[in-house]
């Protein structure tokens, strides 16, 4: 398929014909996107009778995903609105070409997303990836229709977001702008919206270090925030702006806004409301972490991203026993301000913000998994990777859940889904894909598909998929001690 007027990038075709391939185990040569059999053709009134997606739009205009796919004995045709409607076709070609190997199985397919935002937040912080890296997961996503990579570029450990003016960030900064560049063009062509993020109030130990001028001198390394009454932190949230909207694909920029440790709730909401200001201005729209309401000047225009489920609430006598003294005054803010979370959502329902469902309970990929693993290097690993503040589940437990069934967001307006994946515990490639597979496809099926998918249905399409994971860079996937090494029934 060639770079025409179905506006699919030719070196994007050439990718898809190669997932081809490796889904098909090579056992057969499936009809690929260059292929004279692969009939595509860009025709919205093929899919007008498929139900339009719900959501936020996350990327720079709105793009309808629908898709007609027809699979016959001698020939392939996929019938989409638009670019992108082709692209998540292809993607579930090289679905079933997986599932199915050494053949496609004939069928006619007419599908579309129940969300448009549906994505995963990537901490490049904890870990240093490469840009490589980071179009695999690029890759991983569009393999499975996801739209959004949220990519979390400053924390305390390390800032890795370049700001042109502030050449002492420069330190911990890992990519270069050209690479940045790079790979949100990378993404566009595979129907993915990078989103940039720089945490601020909070979690700015990286930005004080740089510039000591923006807080107070945090009482812990990891902790520091910026100050309310620093003439410095205006300009530097400007500045930050700026460089995450000359970054950003689409309307939105995150601006963070979690766990402020240590800020009196007054300057927490002045510094917020200055950060939001600061996007309004820039023409943009923000995306924050879900303490952020509590600062006010959130509009409909903006996305609340939920995170504190129901299950997250620190224990103050636990966490003061793992603290030094002197922290635990900041141990009794940290609880009181997660006493706080259950009226987040229903702030932003009465202020008309979308909720963007990023619950720690289930789409945190981060989580131990509860099973053992089925070898001794993913045992090793399962012992190693993961927060342990976070009790292991089974990945059963972290499927079979809905976004629209969360009491907790009774009256929300649901931008969409995203999961994330915190890299505290990551110490290489190998690690993260420990933690994203299988989850990340059980996430994407949520995401996805309406009504929602019973879990032996989806542990059966998902358990072929193991051998496309290994030919493509992701063979140390977690697996459980009693799924079967020839793929056979994941448990």
């Amino acid at each position: 398929m060639p770079d025409d007027a179905r506006g699919v990038p030719a070196s994007t075709a050439a990718w898809f014909a190669a997932e081809l391939a490796h889904a098909a185990r090579d056992a057969v040569a499936p009809p690929g996107p260059g292929s004279t059999l692969v009939d595509v053709a860009l025709d919205p009134d093929a899919v007008a009778h498929l139900p339009a997606a719900d959501g936020v739009e996350p990327g720079p205009e709105p793009v309808d995903e629908r898709y007609v796919l027809v699979v016959e004995p001698d020939a392939v045709r996929l019938r989409a609105a638009s670019r992108t409607g082709v692209l998540r076709g292809l993607a579930t070609l090289v679905q079933l070409a997986a599932e199915q190997p050494g053949t496609l199985p004939l069928g006619h397919i007419e599908d579309g997303p129940r969300f448009r935002w549906r994505g995963l937040s990537l901490d490049v912080v904890r870990h240093p990836f490469t840009a490589a890296e980071v179009r695999a997961v690029v890759d991983l996503l569009a393999r499975y229709k996801l739209s959004v990579l949220h990519l979390h570029l400053t924390d305390s450990q390390a800032w890795r977001l370049p700001v042109p003016g502030r050449p002492r960030l420069g330190a911990g900064v890992a990519f270069t702008d050209d690479e940045l560049t790079g790979l949100v063009e990378y993404a566009a062509e595979r129907g993915v919206v990078v989103l940039p993020e720089a945490d601020l109030p909070g979690h700015a130990a990286a930005a004080l270090a740089a510039h000591p001028e923006l807080g107070p001198v945090p009482p812990h390394p990891m902790l520091g925030h910026l100050g309310a009454d620093h003439d410095a932190v205006p300009g530097f949230v400007r500045d930050v702006v700026a460089a995450l909207a000359d970054l950003s694909p689409g309307p939105f920029v995150h601006v963070g806004g979690d766990e402020p440790f240590g800020m009196p709730e007054a300057d927490y909401a002045e510094v917020v409301r200055g950060q939001l200001a600061a996007v309004h201005a820039a023409g943009r729209r923000a995306v924050v972490w879900q303490e952020a309401v509590r600062g006010g000047t959130l509009t409909p225009a903006d996305v609340l991203q939920y995170w504190i489920g129901p299950e997250n609430r620190p224990d103050a006598d636990a966490l003061k026993a793992q603290a030094p003294a002197e922290l635990h005054p900041l141990v009794d803010q940290a609880v009181a301000m997660f006493a706080r979370a259950p009226g987040d959502v229903p702030a932003a329902v009465r202020a008309g913000v979308p909720v963007l469902v990023s619950t720690s309970d289930v789409l945190y990929l981060d989580r131990p998994y509860a099973e053992p693993a089925d070898d001794d290097a993913g045992e090793a690993r399962r012992a190693r990777v993961g927060m342990p503040g976070y009790p292991a589940k089974t990945l059963r437990a972290t499927f079979d859940w809905a976004p629209d069934t969360l009491p907790e967001l009774d009256g929300a307006t649901l931008a969409g889904v995203e999961a994330a994946v915190w890299c505290e515990t990551v110490a290489s490639f190998d690690d993260l894909a420990f933690l994203l597979l299988p989850r990340l496809a059980g996430v994407a099926e949520r995401a996805w598909t309406t009504p929602t998918t019973p879990w032996d249905d989806h542990r059966a399409r998902v358990v072929p998929h193991r051998a496309l994971w290994r030919r493509t860079g992701w063979g140390a996937a977690y697996w459980p001690a009693d799924s079967k090494t020839d793929e056979g029934a994941l448990a």
